[in-house]
């Protein structure tokens, strides 16, 4: 199950970059592909999770100061509780519309909790992944629950999610959490 939800976090990540990387030019994939120079607080396990990363040569420093929190989500459902996200918030923009978001801002080889990817409405493809602090996934956005809106204030973007519901698999099966939260994009792409 766990090399499953591995697959399909892979999938609608890939997925949401195809969607807000369709029709820029290749300098700008090149950015998008770079690692973030910060990552989510270290996981209770030990794995070390958490901590900075090396940033690849030729990138710019991290937008984003380790441990300030830039979004929130509250869930309840098959699962409650809430989560803080602090390892930053990619954004992606495509005529001028806020498509998606990807929390934390990093690539990684193993899998942070909490994570967060989610299209607005703004997409032309509705995909949701949460992986909530317990370890618990849920990759399988309930049709028609679209809950994910964005507005620009100056040079910000805020992402608002309110009643977003993602059940466990990928197919819109299994327990369903119900997501509600705002987001501070601190990279936009």
């Amino acid at each position: 199950m766990r090399h499953r939800t591995i697959l399909t976090a892979g999938a609608l990540a890939a997925a949401l970059a195809a969607t807000a990387l369709s029709g820029c030019s290749s300098s700008d994939k090149k950015s998008d592909d770079a690692k973030s120079g910060t990552s989510a607080p270290a996981a209770s396990d030990g794995t070390g999770a958490g901590g900075a990363t090396a940033a690849p040569s030729g990138t710019a420093a991290p937008s984003k100061v380790p441990g300030k929190s830039v979004g929130h989500l509250d869930f309840t459902g098959d699962d409650s509780g809430s989560a803080d996200f602090t390892g930053g918030v990619k954004c992606q923009v495509k005529g001028g519309k806020l498509i998606g978001l990807t929390t934390p801002d990093v690539l990684a080889k193993t899998q942070i909790f909490p994570s967060f990817i989610a299209t607005t409405a703004a997409s032309p493809t509705q995909v949701a992944l949460f992986a909530a602090p317990d370890k618990k996934t849920y990759s399988g956005r309930i049709s028609k629950s679209e809950g994910v809106t964005a507005k620009k204030s100056g040079d910000t973007w805020t992402v608002t999610v309110q009643g977003l519901q993602i059940a466990q698999s990928y197919g819109g099966t299994g327990g369903v959490v119900t997501l509600n939260g705002s987001f501070t994009c601190t990279h936009v792409a």
